[in-house]
């Protein structure tokens, strides 16, 4: 586990405890998997968690993703051109999403202009901004330049961009 998973787990791990939830070990299987992602399907969870550890059933693994999710450990996104993608975004910046329509490729980006005008734009309408997501979709270089192999590439790591704007 990397630093930043590390300090995500002890987060996770404080706020499962202040909650009154108990980390019991499939539990505890499960969110050092999910942290260990940047995106991922719950299907893949449920794959890597069996690979770790076969005694824990795919049911607990939905009931955790679940209870991760319900807690606000991770952020569930529905991306137009895929499944749903999980995400851990406890003590994470805000970010908004890049996705390849063929390749599956996420980028995650940081804009402030975006974030500015969108303040701008709920103060003209008289909202208090809550919460927004962002998600632009295209094809990426790769698949822009080879349109019939792209089908074929392996899944595309996720690319983190610290500011775009």
């Amino acid at each position: 586990m990397n630093i930043a998973a590390s300090k995500q787990y002890v987060h996770a791990c404080a706020l499962l405890k202040k909650r009154d939830i108990r980390l019991t070990t499939q539990r505890d299987v499960v969110l050092r998997q999910a942290i260990s992602y940047l995106h991922f399907t719950a299907e893949q969870l449920v794959k890597d968690v069996l690979a770790l550890d076969r005694t824990i059933s795919r049911a607990s693994v939905y009931r955790t993703l679940a209870l991760l999710e319900e807690i606000g450990l991770v952020e569930k996104h529905h991306f137009r051109y895929a499944p749903p993608n999980y995400e851990v975004t406890y003590g994470k910046a805000h970010h908004d999403h890049l996705m390849c329509i063929r390749c599956g490729e996420i980028i995650e980006f940081q804009a402030p202009e975006i974030e500015r005008q969108q303040s701008e734009v709920a103060t003209r309408f008289g909202y208090e901004l809550l919460a927004h997501t962002y998600k632009l979709y295209g094809l990426c270089k790769a698949c822009q330049r080879h349109p019939s192999l792209s089908h074929r590439r392996p899944k595309p790591k996720l690319h983190v961009e610290q500011v775009v704007a």
